[in-house]
């Protein structure tokens, strides 16, 4: 491998994760190459350019750039991927469930990478065609902005644009600074979707597909610890009785949105729980004032403190740092993790999760991390007032945390994992 081509500007957190590789690659020797959707035509052009047959690779996030998108055609409706003789690294942030559209269809020199271990499993069963392998997601650092070095060939190598890279910040404290002093005791980085958005649209398949749903629905919610495929390849089974492996995944894939509705079910019903419990919280993210509070005293309302409108990585980063505890739900990663762990990690900030077998196996329970079972706000609630009573030694647990993901846990680390691989 000499170059890596990467994407930005498709999708905000993406093309974040995607600008931390590049500088961990360019240090490792690899020339490096941005296809920017703000100059979509301009850089398209350019990869015929900078690729080179078979030392160039596409370190790419769920399908951007082999959704048979017409820019990255040729005539005869190849891919530039193929015709310049790049390697393809797909990394799917989301359960393979949601992209088997595109799986079904033949990519050359495709490898895949999961941010679940039982993502992983999933694809092997179902699309063994496709090498794939285990990639956790990783934090984010703080951020400023500064100018690249200026290129040895412009429209090659992005010279003079401005870009992010990783920098030390009066937002991270220091560790012998007071705890407490952080303005904001509990911080949660996550848009919220209306859940009126889900049942409006399993109302419209009728009373019978309605009745199928709520039962997955209740499944999960009843055991949120299950994966989600296996919950809804049980019931599809039970309904439809035994499908071919091709019937089965295309009716997982169906039911995909329902993954969506039970994560924003859980999410909802956490904070909803910390507020009726008395804890406050921060959330930065959308749509939390559609978060129905009815049931709730005005005093207990009041505990939710919203930004108000939705944030990019840098702000998210830049609202943990300022945050005594950072507070996550996993979207129903049972084998896998969450950049926001490992992000609130980075910025010395106690990290609050609901756990997984693979967040299990990196971190011990009240050493880097504090656990809760998945769905039990009471348990949430007790954590958060034990880490607040207790500033000094959430303080340690949160620089232990900081150092494991310094080493482990960066898109730097991930990038050197896939430059291993190739």
């Amino acid at each position: 491998m000499r170059k890596a081509i990467l994407i930005k500007n498709a999708v905000e957190t993406l093309g974040f994760f995607s600008e931390q590789m590049a500088e961990r690659f360019r240090e490792l020797g690899v020339e490096t190459y941005f296809v920017d959707y703000d100059r979509l035509a301009e850089t398209v052009h350019g990869i015929r350019r900078f690729a080179e047959p078979e030392h160039t690779v596409l370190v790419t996030f769920n399908f951007i750039g082999l959704s048979g998108e017409e820019v990255f055609l040729d005539e005869a409706g190849r891919t530039l991927w193929e015709v310049c003789g790049v390697r393809v690294f797909n990394i799917l942030v989301d359960h393979p469930m949601y992209f088997h559209s595109k799986l079904v269809k033949e990519h050359p020199n495709l490898y895949l990478f999961c941010v679940d271990r039982a993502h992983v499993s999933y694809l092997r069963r179902f699309y063994p065609e496709y090498a794939a392998e285990f990639l956790p997601l990783a934090g984010n650092r703080l951020t400023v902005r500064t100018e690249c070095p200026a290129g040895t060939e412009t429209g090659i190598r992005n010279a003079g644009r401005a870009a992010e890279f990783p920098t030390e910040s009066e937002f991270s404290i220091p560790l012998e600074s007071a705890y407490g002093m952080r303005p904001y005791e509990v911080v949660f980085t996550a848009n919220y979707v209306p859940l009126t958005v889900f049942s409006a649209r399993i109302r419209a398949q009728g009373a019978e597909y309605e009745a199928f749903y709520r039962g997955i629905l209740e499944d999960l919610l009843e055991n949120p610890a299950q994966s989600v495929d296996a919950v809804f390849g049980r019931h599809i089974t039970e309904e439809l009785g035994n499908l071919t492996g091709e019937e089965l995944r295309g009716a997982m894939a169906g039911c995909a949105f329902l993954d969506m509705y039970a994560r924003s079910l859980l999410r909802g019903e956490m904070v909803r729980g910390l507020l009726e419990a008395g804890i406050k919280i921060h959330v930065f993210g959308a749509d939390w004032d559609k978060l129905p509070l009815e049931r709730l005293s005005a005093g207990k309302r009041e505990n939710l403190i919203w930004n108000g409108k939705m944030i990019n990585s840098s702000e998210c980063a830049r609202a943990v740092a300022n945050a005594q505890i950072a507070l996550n739900v996993l979207p129903w990663f049972r084998d896998g993790a969450h950049d926001r762990i490992f992000t609130a990690m980075l910025q010395k900030t106690a990290v609050l999760t609901d756990e997984s077998r693979f967040l299990r196996e990196e971190f011990e329970d009240g050493a880097e991390i504090a656990f809760y079972a998945p769905g039990d706000t009471a348990a949430a609630a007790e954590r958060i007032r034990e880490l607040l009573v207790n500033p000094e030694e959430t303080a340690q647990m949160a620089e232990r945390g900081r150092a494991k993901a310094a080493e482990c846990h960066t898109w730097g680390t991930r990038a050197e994992t896939l430059f291993s691989r190739i």
